[in-house]
């Protein structure tokens, strides 16, 4: 099991693009390469001012994880302006230094495009579709021709920016599209953290009532028992105060719309346990429940209670559906040092299936996690969902139970 840190881990991405992650850069460099290459060889471009403006171009494109993608977009963009106006300035000179069209700086100018346009605000993505369209497609036509092949160049750099453009546009609309998605799941994990805090705080007030008119009571009757009552009260609202500092920041806009059922609790997880096994093989046997003796009946901050079981619930959700196949899922619900420990352990993700997806913890499936993430982070707890071994998927939470200052 990894160790604990200090921030909810956003998960880790599946097998697939994990190398496709490590393979970019070598890639993009070989293509670069390639085209340098070309240049070099091309009856088309036969100066040394084509070659110098293309490396550039693409050092600063490589350079763009260092600069910032907006810089690095920026620069190269300038870069080939600026060699597009030496060209134009120099024109009709026959020495090597002006710049010519360049296969390895339209490669670069492509790229970057993409990867610009794909995190541009609405106002950047028309900067950088105008000004990539300018600079690429003004190489061909204002830069010398030393080939007599200006408008197949042309033709070829305007289809090349219309579809760096498109590419980096449907990329940019479906990151969009992704984090309104994450963001509605957060919302409803939100909205869901406040109904609960009504429950919480509904229960302890009312717990606050009853102590107060018993306390009426005894004060007339039995004078002696007077300050248990009092002790009841101090620590009913004192419950209910830890319940709202701890949900109250992520709460925003709650509507008043009436009392609601208590959500469920540590002392359902066997049940819970019982009918996901029974579901999953019709004979049960696949899952196995390992608690603290009594746990069930611990008393715990209301939260923590439905966070434990809402986090069970949810791994189990992932177990049916992204790993049907596997042998065992373990779930453990212990107390160590003043936190409720749960964790679910499955053997089911092999390397034909992608890990399962978490919203904001991996790039695949849906947001169940995510919104466990807002739950558990409202906690001041920590959640991990990751790989722990070979084909082992592991989700666990550590949610604190002191009742803190």
């Amino acid at each position: 099991m990894p160790p604990y840190a200090d921030h909810v881990l956003q998960g880790t991405e599946g097998r697939a693009a994990r190398l496709a992650g490590r393979l970019r850069l070598p890639v993009e460099i070989g293509a670069y390469l390639f085209w340098l290459g070309v240049d070099g060889i091309s009856t088309v471009s036969q100066t040394v001012g084509q070659a110098v403006t293309g490396a550039a171009v693409a050092a600063l494109v490589l350079a763009r994880g260092r600069l910032g993608v907006n810089r690095a977009a920026a620069a190269a963009f300038g870069l080939s302006a600026a060699s597009t106006l030496v060209s134009v300035a120099a024109s009709g000179l026959s020495w090597p230094a002006v710049p010519t069209i360049s296969f390895c700086e339209q490669l670069a100018l492509a790229v970057v495009t993409v990867t610009a346009l794909h995190r541009a605000t609405h106002r950047d993505a028309v900067l950088v579709v105008l000004a990539s369209g300018t600079v690429i497609i003004g190489s061909p036509l204002l830069r010398p021709d030393l080939g007599g092949t200006t408008t197949a160049f042309v033709s070829l750099s305007v289809m090349g920016w219309i579809g760096a453009a498109a590419i980096g546009l449907m990329l940019r609309e479906a990151g969009s599209r992704r984090r309104a998605q994450l963001h509605d799941a957060r919302n409803a994990e939100r909205m869901e953290l406040a109904r609960e805090l009504h429950d919480v705080v509904a229960h302890h007030v009312t717990g606050i009532v009853v102590a107060a008119q018993a306390a009426s009571v005894v004060a007339r009757t039995r004078p002696e028992e007077v300050d248990r009552a009092l002790d009841s009260i101090e620590h009913a609202g004192a419950d209910a105060l830890l319940a709202m500092r701890r949900m109250v920041g992520v709460l925003r806009g709650q509507a008043e719309d009436g009392a609601r059922t208590p959500g469920p609790d540590l002392a359902g997880i066997a049940e819970l346990v019982r009918r996901f096994d029974d579901d999953s093989t019709g004979d049960g046997g696949r899952v196995r429940l390992r608690t603290d003796p009594g746990i069930e009946h611990a008393v715990l901050p209301a939260g923590v209670a439905a966070t434990g079981y809402r986090v069970v619930q949810e791994a189990l959700t992932n177990v049916r559906r992204h790993a049907p196949g596997a042998a065992t899922v373990e779930v453990e619900l212990y107390m160590r040092d003043e936190h409720l420990q749960v964790t679910v352990r499955n053997d089911g993700v092999g390397p034909d299936r992608p890990l399962p997806g978490a919203g904001g913890f991996g790039t695949g499936g849906g947001f169940g996690l995510a919104g466990m993430g807002e739950r558990v982070a409202a906690l001041d707890g920590v959640l991990q969902a990751g790989p722990t071994g070979p084909g082992v998927w592991t989700v666990a939470a550590r949610l604190p139970i002191g009742t803190g200052s």
